[in-house]
Order: C-alpha cells, then structure tokens, then sequence
C-alpha cells in the first residue's frame, strides 16, 4: 500500500468491480485498450477512456444514468478503503466534481482516486 491509511479493497468489491470492468469491455461503446486505463491519469480527455470510465462509475452506482454524482454512495465507496475515517469527506469533497460532462466527470473522479491513494479501482 502506498497510503498509511488505505484499507485492502474487500474481495467482494473487487469481483464486484471485475464484473462491471468485464461489462464495460464487451460493449464497443465502452470497450478501451487497457494500456489507456493503466496510465489513466495521461488519458483523461480520451473520449473513449471517457465512456469506459462512465460506464464503470454507473456500474459501481457512483454516478447516475443521467451523469450526476452520488455522493452518497462515492462516500460509502471510499470509507471501505480508508482506515482514517477523518479523511472520507475531504476525499468527497476532491473526487466528487461534477464536471461539464458525464463522460469528464466520470475519469477526473477515478484518476482523483487514484492519485490520492483511495483504493477503490480494479487492477488491470
């Protein structure tokens, strides 16, 4: 772990998030070369990165099929990941951006999470 306080995602969150994954890749419309999702953070205006990373978050019930965040359940998703509970709001609060697409939304929240060490992604 690269964060003192990350928790290990649980394993039924894992296959949970294997599944949608798997979901997204079998839809051409949602469907992106996972080279592009291992480095996410230098792929956040590919448009098809976009809809994998919507699809994803729709799947995971982080965001609505209309776009809009739930920030309910971004909070619910981040506390099983974070040991130091002082942290989850301040995580919402970053991660949590509702940008001027679903699609935008969607990758800027997941590379957020990535980049502050919340370990609620599948690995590739």
């Amino acid at each position: 772990m690269n964060n003192l306080f990350a928790n290990q995602l649980p394993e039924n969150e894992k296959q949970s998030l294997k599944r949608i994954h798997d979901h997204c890749q079998s839809n051409s419309a949602t469907n992106v070369d996972e080279d592009l999702l291992r480095k996410l953070p230098q792929n956040i205006d590919n448009p098809q990165v976009g809809a994998h990373m919507l699809c994803m978050s729709v799947g995971a019930g982080l965001q609505k099929q209309n776009g809009q965040l739930d920030k309910d359940a971004i909070k619910n998703k981040i506390s099983v990941v974070t040991q130091d509970k002082s942290l989850v709001d301040g995580l919402v609060t970053k991660c949590a951006v509702q940008k001027e697409t679903p699609e935008k939304t969607a990758v800027t929240m997941w590379t957020c999470f990535v980049k502050n060490n919340v370990n609620y992604i599948h690995v590739l």
